[in-house]
């Protein structure tokens, strides 16, 4: 199997959380650019068809930003039921916007829900921003919220050696192996049923762009404009990864992923 080399640099200083101005740049481009789009995508080919047969399925979106992907998952999987929480009051201004009233501001370990009301839970890079003790109370708090046999998809950011100005702007404090996320979610009771690493056919180019962020000192997010072509090519790539895993999974990546389930 392919291995990805561990890469030594200085490390960055660790961020408290996101900057503020990082919420309306999110909620500007979450409908069209690449890498929102295209892990929309990559996420459609572990969940499609996971539903199949409850109409009535619930959904709980933790860490739900500006509430996009409520909106997605809701119309996408025909949910006539989808909830979201987030721990940021700049994250819940843009819910109205998007005319959510589902959403509330919530503690991710500490959700305002009972045990066993949700047959689906969502957590799109978002225990990041915790780290040991805190991300694992998360985790173990959405295995509490599911019914039993209820799934958890889960993205975060991996290799800690992949931090760069990105993570400064949107408060990366541990990205992960799929090693330490399986473990995790093992702790908390789950099973797994599918992981893998994404965005992996763009991999190289991104430690590249890291690196080089990384020795100018920017500290800018990645989610700035690009020209169309670019947006179009960059998102062929992760469209063609969400066709491939469904059938295999990727030995690194960008990103760590896991489709788990509850034990019955």
């Amino acid at each position: 199997m392919l291995k990805v080399p561990t890469m030594r640099n200085q490390p960055l200083p660790i961020p408290t959380r996101m900057r503020d101005d990082e919420y309306r740049r999110i909620f500007n481009s979450e409908e069209r650019f690449w890498w929102y789009e295209g892990m929309r995508a990559v996420t459609a080919s572990l969940l499609d068809g996971r539903l199949k047969g409850k109409p009535d399925a619930r959904l709980l979106d933790v860490g739900c930003g500006t509430g996009y992907s409520i909106v997605w998952l809701r119309e996408h999987l025909h949910l006539s039921q989808a909830f979201g929480i987030d721990t940021s009051p700049q994250a819940a201004e843009f819910w109205r916007l998007r005319q959510i009233d589902t959403a509330s501001l919530a503690s991710t370990d500490r959700l305002p829900f009972g045990e066993g009301e949700f047959d689906l839970v969502t957590c799109f890079d978002v225990i990041y921003q915790l780290d040991g003790k805190p991300a694992r109370e998360a985790v173990c708090e959405m295995n509490r919220v599911l019914k039993p046999g209820g799934l958890l998809f889960i993205r975060e950011p991996a290799y800690e050696w992949m931090r760069g100005s990105h993570d400064l702007a949107i408060g990366t404090r541990h990205r992960y192996t799929l090693t330490e996320l399986q473990r995790m979610l093992r702790d908390c009771g789950f099973e797994i049923v599918r992981s893998s690493y994404a965005n992996t056919l763009l991999f190289w180019a991104a430690a590249a762009h890291r690196m080089l962020s990384r020795l100018r000192g920017e500290t800018e997010s990645d989610v700035r404009p690009v020209p169309d072509w670019i947006n179009r090519s960059l998102l062929k790539a992760l469209r063609l990864e969400a066709v491939l895993l469904r059938r295999i999974a990727f030995p690194f990546g960008l990103s760590v992923m896991a489709l788990a389930q509850k034990s019955s």
